[in-house]
């Protein structure tokens, strides 16, 4: 197994996100690059930007600071940014071999996208006549619209997968007889059928399964429900099925979880909404019967208090004695679990575990059954979308190795950079975290239009400028002349003496660059920006700007963590570089642009005490001065170039026109 250092948020995704990649791209307002980025894993960017359980942010080391970066926000920025963009090319069928998927959720959905781009020949079957399992019918539209998940189907189904609907495993076909036309099955069901506690009165009218419920909904329909509705547990469905039937008229809706707000599995922003939207949450206590004269009535409960652990890692919930309590309810929605179909699995001939799942070998999904593999929540029991779509890639490339008769790809463990130490933390800026915006309570409640709007692209590209770009720092190369120089300037106390070069701890880098612009012997590079694809970005913005042909050439650096949205002003003489802190710029990078025949350079810094890195604008000053003095001494001039201000401009200019053209323009020998 091979070991890999990555930032604790790519560790913590199921599909090892490149999360640090594509965040940092939308910190440079580049989507297209970020929803390239996103998709070289998840071809559902847009569902998961909406209703992924975030593993993602709860490993984020920024949680440490403040408040741990909107990653999924940022991912549905992108998404959404980039709908019409086309981005991957229809695949040409490589080999011969046909593969059959059984069901058109996340992870067949998935399975189906890679191994079409791999080349085969694949074909979905799924007994309902919409394609995308929950994501088109177990999931509200006010928190993941329906036309977003029809687009990424269809973009799957665009690589030459075919899909049969309305088709049902031990109905309409068997596997035995799938395996007569095609080389391989993967079966990825999914597990929703609910569980019904067995308490008196469960079989009364009125008493409904949260699954059917949304279901029925998502097609259409409008169940009459009463006015007074309770909803027992406390996962994503629960929270759904009462927010729905607040918009279907509800008038008193009650959540009841058996544990405290601490464990409720649901995520709190979708606690805090239904809060909003008027719903109640009984926490600590469970339902012990069912009343009613044929249709439910009211429902007792009693209160519960949390004991020993058990097998999940949580307090077990235990009764408390004498604790009784009644809820009125016209209607009583069941959210407390769900599991396979086991009768048909178990007829089409597969091992079943105890619990209704699919048994397989290990993570390549295998069966059982020769040539059928099975994946997803059929296999783990209900999971998330994204540990669905994991499961997917997984037995897809278990699928190809399979066929080609190649090797099991030896995983890759994914090993999370270490936390910050508490010194590094407390030299850190907070930064606040950018709220999503929303529908009004008032707005929403009577329809079911999509509650949170999404980031502007203010907002994005500020949200993703407070990532702390974790092990994307600087590295010490083996030319190191061991002068520890390093040691002594970083802001951070992050280099220290090796046995024979400096290192670096790259889990606690803040990436500032101060020491690679400072390095004697150009022996440290910084990971995030590399001084050739500077050199690569300067010459290609004066190519640009020297096609306007203005008559004196001025570029600009600025600060864009100062000025997240774009340069700090606008003049047509100017053309501006974002940098991520303009203290990394050593001295050559301002003189550079004069080698290119540029007349002036201007450098816009953010003020002192709004620099994201410790003494970032001390170091830009520095560099600047030598820079000038290397200007001065070989003849072009030091007054080309300078620290300027909006205010300052007008005069720079002047001053600039009245020195006239960089010497190098006119082919004038500067001094050596």
């Amino acid at each position: 197994m091979n070991d890999k250092a990555v930032p604790p948020c790519q560790a913590a995704c199921p599909i090892h996100t490149d999360v640090r990649g594509y965040v940092s791209a939308i910190a440079k307002g580049d989507v297209e690059e970020a929803i390239r980025i996103i998709r070289q894993v998840n071809p559902f960017p847009s569902s998961c930007g909406r209703i992924c359980t975030r593993l993602c942010e709860k490993a984020c080391r920024r949680a440490q600071i403040d408040e741990p970066i909107s990653i999924r926000e940022l991912k549905r920025f992108a998404s959404d940014q980039t709908l019409g963009l086309k981005l991957i090319e229809i695949p040409e069928n490589s080999y011969e071999e046909k593969i059959a998927v059984i069901g058109s959720g996340p992870a067949g959905l998935t399975a189906a996208h890679d191994l079409a781009l791999l080349g085969y020949r694949v074909t979905v079957f799924d007994s309902q006549h919409v394609l995308g399992g929950m994501l088109s019918q177990g999931i509200p539209d006010y928190r993941l619209p329906k036309d977003l998940v029809k687009k990424e189907v269809d973009n799957i189904l665009a690589l030459g997968v075919e899909a049969k609907t309305g088709l049902s495993l031990g109905q309409d076909f068997t596997l035995e007889e799938l395996l007569k036309d095609y080389q391989a099955v993967f079966i990825a069901v999914g597990s929703q059928k609910s569980l019904l506690p067995k308490y008196n009165g469960v079989e009364l009218n009125g008493v409904i399964a949260a699954v059917e419920f949304l279901k029925q909904v998502s097609r259409g329909h409008k169940p009459r429900l009463g006015k007074n509705i309770a909803v027992i547990g406390g996962g994503h469905t629960a929270i759904d099925a009462a927010r729905t039937s607040v918009r279907l008229g509800a008038s008193d809706v009650t959540i009841v979880y058996r544990r405290t707000v601490d464990e409720i599995p649901a995520g709190p922003e979708e606690v805090e909404h239904a809060e909003k939207e008027g719903i109640k949450i009984i926490y600590l206590a469970a339902p012990v019967e069912f009343s009613g004269n044929e249709k439910v009535q009211s429902v007792r409960f009693i209160k519960m208090q949390l004991g020993d652990l058990d097998k999940s890692g949580r307090r077990r919930p235990v009764p408390i004695e004498n604790s009784e309590f009644e809820i009125t309810a016209d209607t009583v929605i069941l959210a407390i679990g769900y599991m396979p179909d086991a009768e048909v699995l178990k007829e089409s001939g597969l091992n079943i575990s105890r619990s209704g799942t699919v048994l397989v070998k290990d993570y390549t999904g295998i069966t059982n059954i020769h040539d059928v593999f099975a994946a997803g929540d059929v296999v783990s029991g209900p999971q998330s979308v994204i540990e669905a779509i994991a499961s997917g890639r997984r037995v897809a490339e278990a699928l190809h190795h399979y066929f080609r008769t190649m090797p099991d790809k030896e995983e890759k463990n994914f090993m999370a950079l270490k936390e910050l130490d508490d010194g590094i933390v407390k030299l850190i800026n907070k930064s606040e975290r950018q709220k999503m915006p929303a529908l009004k309570v008032e707005e929403r409640i009577t329809n079911f239009d999509e509650v949170d709007l999404g980031y502007s692209k203010d907002q994005a590209v500020m949200e993703a400028q407070r990532c702390l770009n974790c092990g994307a720092g600087a590295v010490v190369a083996d030319n190191c002349a061991a002068c520890l120089n390093c040691v002594r300037i970083c802001p951070y106390g992050i280099p220290f003496p090796g046995k024979e070069i400096a290192e670096i701890d790259i889990s606690q880098c803040q990436a500032c660059g101060i020491c690679a612009s400072e390095c004697p012997a150009s022996a440290i590079i910084l990971q995030l920006e590399a001084k050739e694809n500077n050199r690569a970005e300067l010459e290609k913005a004066v190519d640009i700007a020297r096609e306007e042909t203005p008559e004196i050439l001025i570029i600009g650096f600025y600060c864009r963590y100062g000025s997240p949205i774009g340069p700090p002003f606008d003049e047509d003489e100017v053309c501006w570089l974002g940098k991520f802190c303009t203290g990394r710029m050593d001295e050559h990078q301002f003189i550079y642009p004069f080698e290119l025949e540029v007349d002036g350079v201007v450098i816009h810094m953010c003020k002192n005490d709004e620099c994201r890195f410790r003494d970032g604008n001390q170091w830009s000053k520095s560099h600047i001065k030598s820079a000038k003095k290397i200007l001065n001494e070989i003849g072009i001039g030091a007054d080309r170039l300078d620290i300027i201000s909006e205010e300052d401009f007008h005069n720079f200019r002047n001053k600039l026109h009245a020195l006239g053209i960089n010497p190098l323009r006119t082919g004038k020998k500067v001094k050596t």
